[in-house]
């Protein structure tokens, strides 16, 4: 489970300004220093989500680009999501860039708040977006989403009122228990690697949710459809380019091999793997010196 999570705005004219923290009971202390912004900023010049392992936790982040009016005053913001060792990030992909795309919504205003109001903005944010996918898709979390939404539309006008009915009666039906068995079918899939399988779950499940009005939990499920889809060709091109790295190593091409294995590293970001992203830059960066002291030495021939 996450233990909390940060806000990083990044203004046109200054390096960066911390916009607010959000800790869970029991979460280990953690600011962002200067070194660690750096890291980020870098890392993010390259990717839209990164991960990071510091000490006990790992920092999951994703960099949104602003536009329009708030483009004038900061490029946009990183929001990384704090998770303990044990905690798979690719489960947050989609629910981490809903969460900093809310933020640019106008009426937030955020660039005009104090660090204590925007960390009130920050903790509805992450109790609406950032806790796992699995537990907001439990038939009794879904239920009362559901009914939530009905409240509101209950207060509303003569057609609000009719479609809070009809979905007060589509719950009492077991509709909304859809949407958890599609998605845990789209889970099993994925780990049998089924991906068109998985994206057809995903998308089922999200027109499920559609339907019942629960419109930021179906964006979550249509975007995991759609990474699911993309899964099989990023890793054939990822084995393609692999292959690639070897056969030039075996030549002792040690320029191909490194850049590959870097190009490599790169897709598994995408795919959101982060063991083999790490396993693919070492090796990168290991063959890149050793290219570099070849290079040395044939000059000094």
């Amino acid at each position: 489970m996450p233990v909390g999570c940060f806000v990083i705005l990044l203004p046109t004219e200054s390096d960066y300004k911390i916009l607010g923290y959000y800790f869970k009971e029991g979460a280990p202390s953690f600011e962002i220093t200067n070194d660690l912004f750096l890291r980020l900023n870098l890392d993010h010049s390259k990717n839209e989500y990164n991960l990071l392992k510091i000490k006990e936790i790992q920092i999951f982040s994703y960099i949104h680009k602003f536009k329009g009016k708030l483009a004038r005053n900061a490029s946009g913001l990183i929001v990384g999501l704090l998770l303990n060792q044990d905690d798979k990030p690719d489960k947050f992909r989609s629910s981490l860039k809903e969460a900093t795309e809310a933020f640019e919504i106008p009426s937030l205003n955020i660039l005009k708040k104090s660090k204590e109001e925007f960390e009130v903005v920050l903790r509805d944010v992450y109790l609406e977006h950032l806790e796992p996918l699995i537990d907001i898709l439990q038939p009794g979390a879904l239920k009362n989403s559901i009914i939530n939404i009905t409240k509101f539309m209950l207060s509303g006008g003569k057609n609000e009122r009719k479609i809070a009915q009809s979905l007060l009666e589509k719950v009492e039906n077991g509709e909304h228990n859809k949407i958890s068995e599609y998605y845990n079918t789209a889970e099993s899939a994925m780990k049998s690697l089924e991906y068109e399988k998985a994206a057809k779950f995903y998308t089922k499940a999200a027109e499920i949710a559609e339907n019942l009005f629960i419109m930021d939990i179906a964006t979550s499920l249509k975007e995991k459809g759609s990474f699911s889809q993309k899964i099989p060709d990023l890793s054939k091109e990822r084995e393609r380019i692999v292959q690639e790295a070897r056969n030039a190593l075996r030549s002792e091409d040690f320029h191909t091999a490194y850049t590959s294995y870097r190009r490599a590293s790169e897709i598994s970001k995408k795919l959101v793997q982060f063991d083999k992203e790490e396993e693919y830059r070492l090796k990168s960066k290991a063959l890149e010196e050793f290219y570099k002291i070849d290079e040395k030495y044939r000059k000094n021939k």
